[in-house]
């Protein structure tokens, strides 16, 4: 158990490094699946993302603000209830995504590299299983 431990963690520290090589202004890959979140399904509101993301409403307020600082999202308040506010992705922040599924795309071949289609479907299999163990 503890080698496949030591394994994981090696595997994840090594794509938090992969990714950090393309990362331009220091964004974490929440903030690049905050963006990616939004681009796909359009504007949400802060609990929304929260729920989406598996952080707090504060933790994506810190995370909101880092990207409308960079101008990738902006606040709007919802035309049904102005009591709401609802974050939603700009042009710029659009470009970004793209830059952020071509760097994806690159680390799972870096990744991936050598895996027959087997190997990887028993990875999800392994994947998935561990994720409803921690459910």
């Amino acid at each position: 158990m503890r080698r496949l431990d030591e394994s994981f963690r090696q595997v994840r520290r090594q794509i938090n490094t992969e990714w950090n090589t393309y990362n331009v202004h220091g964004l974490g890959m929440t903030h690049g699946k905050m963006l990616t979140i939004l681009e796909q399904s359009g504007a949400q509101n802060s609990s929304a993302l929260a729920e989406q993301l598996f952080i707090t409403s504060g933790g994506v307020t810190g995370i909101a603000d880092r990207l409308i600082e960079l101008g990738y999202i902006k606040r709007e308040r919802s035309e049904r209830d102005r009591r709401v506010v609802m974050l939603e992705i700009t042009p710029e922040g659009r470009g970004i995504v793209k830059l952020i599924e071509t760097v994806r795309s690159k680390l799972m071949h870096r990744l991936f590299n050598g895996m027959t289609v087997a190997d990887m479907e028993r990875g999800v299999q392994l994947f998935d299983h561990m994720s409803k163990n921690m459910e």
